[in-house]
């Protein structure tokens, strides 16, 4: 068997090497590694875009209700709305559609 002799010299570089391997590999699959922050990142992203679509959301049904205010209802037209969407109307009314 063939056995090659390791000079002591060269233990401090192997041991560097080493060293060097296993934290480029975490740094690079690690929990704090790159490959992480770039997850996060889309994480984050994604969330910013639920986030914007939920407050576009919010603002229409604020706006719908504020169209419910005492102040800004048209009796008439929620009368009209109540007939179209109840189907139900006074055998005496007459109701034109556009």
């Amino acid at each position: 068997m063939f056995h090659l002799p390791l000079p002591r010299y060269w233990i401090i570089p192997i041991l560097s090497f080493l060293g060097l391997l296993y934290f480029g590999f975490h740094a690079i699959h690690g929990n704090y590694g790159i490959r992480r922050m770039h997850q996060l990142h889309q994480e984050i992203s994604a969330a910013q875009e639920i986030m914007a679509q939920t407050h576009r959301e919010k603002i229409l049904l604020q706006t719908k209700v504020k169209a419910l205010s005492p102040t800004s209802l048209d009796m008439d037209q929620l009368e009209e709305s109540a007939m179209r969407v109840l189907n139900m109307t006074d055998p005496q009314n007459s109701i034109i559609f556009d």
